[in-house]
């Protein structure tokens, strides 16, 4: 319980130190303050005395810090601003948003987890063999090519030279949203953003399952006479499960960051195009709340995994003094 008490109270921290520093540097991007609340023409004509009192009224004539935890008292409670572009609530511009992009990270880390995990376990089968040097060539590739890049080819080749799935957009513009139409949306998105997720887990489940494979009791076990494919499984398959739950920690942070290049590019209306829009538009409290969420779901995700990890492996419940964790 100790443990779990100072686990939270660091990532506590971590996420009001991040939203701090979050806060200072939109506070101090380039450009008028005042840009994002007037037109151009406007600002430009401006007298010194209604520049003072739109910035007294704006709260911009205070320290950023003073303004940090204003908004952060606010937050707390729920109120995070609205956005200057649309004049809504920004937790409302969120949630209309957040569906499509837990559809489109899902449905791409059900591809890389049903290909990419298998691929690895296969790979570390026979170490050096034929299938390990092609899968490893392939896991690079995909690993090292830029993945917006692979979006760019798969869209002009099954959308525009093909003419076999949608070019963009989440649903078909002049009919119905049938879940046929939904799922040929999606697949090309969801299939970009899982490529270079599949190499990462590939790589990542060969080299867990290749460390059970050489320890002591594999050895052991291929002494006595067990068959190879039991060897993988108890040996190999099975204690890689655990160094791999830490990837699911790395699934709460891309729901808010992780698509944020597939998503303009296929005009999917989730959180990443909304981020670029208001990148754009200088809608800092959309870009500040955005940005704010991308920490807490990586500090979230974080210490799930952690805990996902203590709970499969009993090895790490007990501290070096012996006190047992959560």
């Amino acid at each position: 319980m100790a443990r779990l008490t100072g686990r939270l109270a660091t990532a506590l921290l971590t996420v009001v130190v991040a939203t701090c520093a979050i806060y200072t540097a939109v506070a101090l991007l380039p450009g008028d303050p005042l840009a994002p609340f007037l037109r151009q023409d406007t600002l430009a004509g401006l007298s010194t005395e209604q520049r003072s009192a739109l910035e007294r009224a704006h709260g911009l004539d205070r320290p950023v810090l003073v303004r940090w935890v204003r908004w952060l008292g606010r937050a707390v409670q729920g109120d995070i601003g609205r956005s200057l572009r649309t004049n809504r609530p920004v937790a409302d511009e969120i949630a209309a948003r957040f569906g499509a992009t837990l559809e489109l990270n899902l449905a791409a880390t059900l591809l890389a987890v049903l290909i990419g995990i298998p691929l690895g376990w296969w790979s570390a089968h026979r170490p050096g063999g034929l299938a390990d040097r092609l899968g490893g060539a392939l896991t690079l590739a995909l690993y090292a090519l830029p993945y917006f890049w692979l979006a760019l080819i798969l869209q002009h080749l099954f959308a525009v030279q093909l003419g076999w799935l949608p070019l963009y957009g989440r649903t078909p513009p002049d009919a119905a949203a049938g879940f046929g139409a939904r799922i040929a949306h999606l697949t090309l998105p969801a299939t970009s953003l899982a490529l270079h997720m599949i190499a990462f887990y590939a790589r990542f489940a060969r080299g867990a399952t290749l460390e059970g494979l050489q320890a002591l009791s594999a050895r052991l076990a291929r002494a006595l006479g067990v068959p190879e494919r039991r060897i993988l499984v108890r040996e190999g398959i099975v204690p890689s499960l655990v160094p791999l739950a830490t990837l699911f920690g790395l699934l709460l942070p891309a729901l808010a960051s992780g698509s944020v290049l597939v998503e303009t590019i296929f005009s999917w209306p989730g959180l990443g195009s909304l981020f670029v829009t208001a990148l754009l538009s200088r809608d800092l409290p959309v870009v500040l709340a955005l940005t704010t969420l991308t920490v807490v779901l990586t500090v979230a995700g974080s210490v799930a995994a952690d805990l996902l990890v203590t709970a499969a492996d009993p090895r790490r419940r007990v501290s070096p003094a012996g006190e047992t964790g959560p």
